[in-house]
């Protein structure tokens, strides 16, 4: 009976963790938030689905792309680290301005790109953790 309960609750709050995390990541340079808080709440929904479903549907389901994005994440925020340089510092805010039709501007920085770099190293690193913390251990029976 528990799994149902846990099957419904994946089914329902599953997808209101994966849109928490998109709005943490888009608004967190200015509001609370960020791509680290971001990443937590996806490793949380990866979790619902690991307690839901079993950890052999999320190895299947994203086990293979894990550990390339985090690679790929920390590439991201080394790169956004370093996009200041010519202007004499580390780490510090570029910002484009890049215009939309209609008259509007999309602003958009070094920042964002150095979010979603910790981001996806969060997410990854987070969920991998938890994958290998739901391995039964050797010569134990499920």
């Amino acid at each position: 009976m528990p799994e149902r309960y846990l099957a419904l609750l994946d089914r329902i709050l599953t997808p209101v963790l994966f849109l928490l995390a998109v709005v943490f990541l888009i608004v967190g340079h200015n509001e609370p938030g960020g791509g680290f808080a971001a990443g937590l709440v996806v490793a949380t929904a990866f979790l619902m689905q690991i307690l839901a479903r079993g950890d052999d549907f999320v190895r299947k389901l994203i086990g293979t792309y894990l550990q390339p994005a985090m690679g790929v994440g920390l590439v991201i925020a080394i790169f956004s680290a370093i996009l200041s340089l010519p202007e004499g510092a580390f780490l510090l805010g570029v910002w484009w301005k890049i215009p939309l039709p209609g008259g509007a501007v999309l602003e958009i920085g070094s920042p964002t790109l150095f979010d979603i770099g910790v981001f996806l190293v969060v997410s990854a690193f987070v969920t991998s953790y938890l994958l290998e913390l739901s391995r039964p251990a050797r010569g134990s029976r499920r």
